[in-house]
């Protein structure tokens, strides 16, 4: 990600979305604006008062790095996204897509504030896992929908992601019946669970029907597959 801002930061306005997560260790509006991009915002559905901008204020301060827009209550999945945000001629946004409910509307809502580059990538599920619990298999058209994960799938997987990335589908992803994580909150969707787990084949098939070229893939450890797109 950071060669691929790099290459066409330099003179560009860029918005990283959702980057305050994780306390800010994913955020690449800092580095976007050492690279010489030019308007850069951090966007979240947070508002303002919330910790996690209180961080990513201090830690780009202790680092000299100013003058980043700071855009609360952005929320991707809005209908009035686009026009709240602008367009921006680069925009990255990290690990959203298993987050949405609905990822074909999050990413079309994605492409109408993409000027030129967007940096997109998400957790995926590799084509097949094997533990103690058992083994499954995913086709390259899979999006696992993970609400629904019962039985051996969720044995499997859960046991996979907690020895490798110590990630608990149980806590993040909870099966429907009784989830301690609501998916649905006052009739809407929530967007703090875990939703989607797609194959790389699937997410990339997912990200051409934007309309995008893919310029560069890459995957980090069989988890988060990350690929940069320029509009055509």
């Amino acid at each position: 990600m950071d060669h691929w801002i790099a290459a066409v930061a330099p003179g560009r306005s860029f918005v990283d979305i959702g980057g305050i997560r994780e306390r800010s260790g994913n955020e690449r509006a800092s580095w976007a604006q050492r690279c010489g991009a030019v308007d850069v915002a951090m966007a979240d559905i947070l508002p303002l008062e919330h910790e996690l901008w209180a961080y990513f204020r201090d830690s780009t301060r202790a680092h000299q790095i100013h003058d980043i827009d700071f855009r609360p209550e952005t929320d991707v999945d809005h209908p009035g996204f686009a026009q709240k945000l602008g367009r921006f001629d680069i925009v990255n946004a990290a690990s959203l897509l298993y987050h949405a409910p609905n990822p074909i509307h999050t990413l079309l809502n994605l492409r109408r504030v993409v000027g030129e580059y967007l940096i997109a990538s998400t957790v995926v599920v590799p084509d097949a896992v094997e533990n103690a619990e058992g083994r499954v298999s995913f086709a390259a058209a899979s999006a696992l929908f993970l609400p629904a994960l019962r039985g051996r799938e969720r044995a499997v997987l859960r046991r996979y992601y907690l020895d490798r990335f110590q990630v608990d589908l149980d806590i993040h992803a909870p099966a429907s019946d009784g989830a301690k994580m609501p998916y649905v909150t006052q009739g809407a969707p929530s967007t703090w669970p875990y939703w989607w787990f797609f194959t790389k084949s699937a997410f990339e098939r997912a990200l051409e029907l934007l309309e995008m070229r893919i310029l560069d893939r890459h995957t980090w450890q069989d988890h988060a597959h990350f690929v940069f797109l320029r509009r055509r």
